[in-house]
């Protein structure tokens, strides 16, 4: 009888509720147990989300509230679990009945991440729906490292891109995403070409990064990057964590963790579907297409995708022609099962052919390109040493060539001419590995505890072939070189992290890992006999100083942070690390390598085989509030680093006719103490309304306080090998001097973006747009002992929309202008020569795109 009056109330709990919110209703789950309230208009036996059919035993987003009901009141809990994404349906105790409040926002958590406009899984049919739940939803295995091992904070501490803004904002790789979009506040992007971006996490080289598990590098540094092998359009998010708070990926200062799109499940049983892309940009007539398919069943899946590139040149605000022709293929595969008993394997594949992309302000194009990668993840979640075991192996490798023939390269580097200098590059790079991790504590635990291991092998060539002339008395060169030789880097390690939610207001997350980095050089000594431009042709070890190549380093990191909810509404969170990262091959053992590293573009850079392990210890607190009318969070870093790699400048090389500047040589250096500090904040207005305002600003401020240093280096020659003479000033031989203190290169300038949206509805819109102003200041703070210059602000307005033209229609189509005040400009890291000579960005561009699911 009890049960029954209890039973009683809570239905007429209920019907009050509904009165008062009347976008709920009543529906029985699948098996016709426990009842909840579920939005209106869908079937009793299912809810509708974003496309999504939920049912018992789905996950529950963390942006939806859910609320215990009782015969006093609805109660609400906190819906983060381990992994970050939500919670079964089927964990919630059966004595309850449960309402879930779907969150009326644009962006998930963490609130910096806008929701992609218009999400694939919206309104469609009954079969789009489902393919979109396979592809996109966070039902699946993640594979994300960062989500699995619990730490992805409530509060604002790391960035969340969707992939599935790709579409709205017609991005290219993942480095071009990221770039376009506001959740990246972390992030600045040096736009090489088109479809080659260098991301930086607060104006720093990732220099490596995870992706599903597999381990990635650039092959050499100016040329490709660690993102621009990654079409964004096959990625599910990705995860940005600005500082060394977290030990899963290495030894790092800053992460990027990105999840390729994977297998997908199909509920109902076998089934098979398609998905086609495309989209074009006026400016530089640049064409994408995309076919992609998708065939499985309950217990396992196949997706393989093919997408093309294609493009030319493009034009500034002035009308001036850019020379950034290029044409990209990429095929992807992904095959996954569930093998019974909670074991379950995912192999990934991945194909890039890249042909004649031209790189405006580099002394290379690239004639080609392959990249190739494997991975395979085994995951076992009903272990008998722990409650999960995940192991993963990749192998990828990177092969291009490239030269510096083309009319465009000489008309902007004319002193190639004066030299006659013909130059080709040959690049090889390959990552290969494993990393193996024990964890204990479910999702539906209060604490995630994991340790593991795990080992990088990277092997790495550059061949860079010279033919010319000196300057000054005309001595002819041929085929000189100027390589990173043939070496290695292996890493082993072992790590762990700890994650506990302490009542309903605390969660503390700290982890650390131990490290092994051994380096050497495998190249042949008689292929580095006659190296550089010199005449005569030095030795390798007199360009560097050293015949001693083999390095040992041993590293340590350690992290702690604290997520406290200070009310329902607000959020705080503090980090604290310390971490330890070695040298590069590119830092070690470049031997005056065509790269442009720095803005000013005919740098040849020289590594250091004797230089120190980097270390920094940086703290970040930030605060993340959520209201009904207000939405923002702030966050501030800093950072104390130790033996920083920075360059010296060596020399500089003019020539007429007056005596300019056309060359610079740096050699790679550790500076004893440098510090980097700034914030980044976001705010909404208005967030379940119809028009949201909104606001994102970026800073940084990097310092090199020792850059002085306590020796000069004076470069290598024949019979004369490079030395360091202690008591001189850092740069001294080059006769341009520098401050005690001066800015660290390569540091972006404060950045802003404002804007609105416009919707018709918050939840389940059917078009949107976004308009919004990128607004850039001015950069004073340069290098002046390396030469760098400084950069005027500039204000660029993008117009972007998206529309879904039928409701129950799997189709999505997307337009917009980008810069539409043809605005001419510069970004802070473009080339520039210091006679005059610079890449502008693109002016005014309009595109046109769609995406189709059946």
């Amino acid at each position: 009888m009890k049960s029954d009056r209890r039973e009683v109330l809570c239905i007429f709990l209920v019907w009050g509720l509904l009165l008062a919110q009347p976008s709920w209703a009543i529906a029985e789950d699948q098996t016709g147990g426990r009842l909840g309230l579920l939005e209106s208009g869908q079937e009793a036996a299912e809810h509708d989300r974003d496309g999504v059919t939920m049912r018992v035993g789905d996950l529950l987003p963390m942006t939806d509230r859910l609320m215990r009901l009782n015969a006093i009141e609805a109660e609400p809990i906190d819906v983060r679990v381990f992994g970050g994404q939500g919670v079964h349906i089927s964990d919630l105790p059966d004595d309850s009945w449960w309402m879930v409040e779907q969150a009326s926002m644009l962006q998930p958590t963490p609130f910096t991440a806008p929701r992609a406009a218009l999400s694939p899984g919206v309104a469609q049919s009954n079969s789009s729906a489902r393919l979109s739940s396979a592809v996109f939803d966070s039902t699946g295995v993640d594979r994300s490292l960062l989500r699995q091992s619990g730490l992805v904070s409530s509060g604002f501490s790391v960035d969340r891109v969707q992939g599935e803004e790709g579409l709205a904002k017609v991005s290219t790789d993942v480095g071009s995403l990221l770039g376009k979009s506001s959740g990246a506040l972390g992030i600045s992007v040096q736009k090489r070409t088109p479809v080659v971006n260098d991301p930086r996490v607060r104006s720093s080289r990732i220099g490596s990064l995870a992706a599903s598990g597999s381990h990635w590098v650039p092959a050499r540094v100016d040329l490709d990057s660690v993102l621009s092998k990654i079409d964004s359009r096959q990625v599910g998010d990705v995860l940005i964590i600005p500082g060394p708070y977290s030990s899963m990926y290495g030894p790092g200062f800053q992460f990027v963790d990105f999840e390729l799109a994977r297998s997908p499940r199909f509920a109902d049983g076998y089934q098979m579907h398609g998905q086609t892309s495309s989209d074009y940009k006026s400016n530089g007539n640049q064409i994408f297409g995309q076919q992609s398919l998708f065939v499985g069943a309950e217990d396992w899946g196949m997706r393989a995708s093919y997408s093309h590139r294609k493009g030319g040149n493009y034009e500034a605000g002035n009308g001036q022609s850019i020379p950034a022709s290029y044409e990209s293929r990429e095929f992807t595969v992904a095959y996954g099962e569930d093998l019974g008993d909670g074991r379950s394997i995912e192999f990934s594949l991945l194909r890039l052919d890249q042909t004649d992309i031209e790189f405006p302000g580099y002394v290379f194009d690239i004639d080609y390109l392959v990249t190739n990668g494997y991975s395979l993840t085994y995951t076992d979640t009903n272990a008998t040493i722990s409650d999960s075991i995940e192991t993963n192996l990749w192998y990828n490798r990177t092969r291009f060539a490239g030269n510096a023939q083309s009319p465009a390269k000489r008309e902007q580097f004319p002193f190639l001419n004066r030299i006659n200098y013909v130059g080709t590059t040959d690049v090889d790079s390959m990552s290969t590995g494993y990393r193996q991790k024990w964890s204990w504590g479910k999702e539906s635990d209060a604490y995630r505890f994991t340790v593991g291991q795990d080992l990088r092998f990277i092997r790495q060539e550059l061949q860079e072939l010279s033919s010319g002339e000196t300057l000054g008395l005309p001595i002819p060169y041929t085929n000189r070189n100027s390589p990173i030789p043939d070496s290695y880097s292996v890493n082993p390690g072992i790590f762990t992290e700890y994650v506990e939610e302490l009542g309903k207001k605390w969660t503390i997350r700290t982890g650390g890992r131990l490290d092994f980095a051994g380096t050497d050089i495998l190249e042949r000594s008689r292929n580095l006999q006659e190296i550089g431009l010199g005449v005569p042709p030095a030795t390798y070890a007199e360009i560097m100083g050293t015949d001693e190549y083999q390095r040992e380093f041993f590293l340590w990191s350690i992290y702690a942070a604290i997520d406290r909810k200070i009310t329902d509404r607000l959020v705080g969170t503090f980090n604290v690390g310390y971490a330890e990262r070695p040298p590069s091959l590119t830092d070690l053992y470049a031997a005056e390598s065509f790269m442009l590293l720095l803005q000013n573009g005919l740098n040849n850079v020289t590594g250091d085989p004797s230089l120190d392990r980097e270390k920094m210890i940086q703290c970040d607190l930030s605060l993340d509030y959520e209201g009904d009318f207000v939405r923002a969070g702030a966050r501030g870093f800093y950072s104390w680093a130790f033996d920083y790699i920075t360059f010296e400048n060596t020399g500089v090389g003019t020539s007429a006719p007056n005596n300019q500047i056309t060359q610079v040589s740096l050699r790679s250096v550790n500076t004893d103490f440098a510090t980097l500090a700034g914030f980044e904040t976001f705010m909404e207005i208005f967030p379940k309304e119809k028009l949201t305002p909104f606001v994102n600003v970026r800073y940084v401020e990097g310092t090199d306080r020792s850059r002085d240093g306590d020796f000069a280096t004076r470069s290598g020659g024949a019979g004369a090998p490079s030395q360091k003479f202690a008591g001189l000033s850092r740069g001294f031989f080059s006769g341009i001097g520098g401050a005690d203190s001066e800015p660290l290169p390569g540091i972006s300038p404060l950045e802003a973006r404002i804007g609105c949206r416009l919707r018709p509805q918050v939840i389940n819109e059917r078009w949107n747009l976004e308009l919004a102003a990128r607004v850039v200041d001015d950069q004073n703070l340069v290098a002046a002992s390396l030469l760098e210059s400084t950069t005027a602000g500039f204000t660029t307005w993008d117009l972007r929309g998206t529309w879904r033209p039928w409701e129950r229609k799997g189709i999505t189509l997307v337009s917009g202008v980008e810069n539409f005040t043809n605005k001419n400009y510069r970004e802070h890291l473009d080339f520039r020569s210091r006679s005059g000579s610079a890449v502008f960005q693109p002016g005014i561009n309009f595109y046109l795109g769609g995406d189709v699911y059946y």
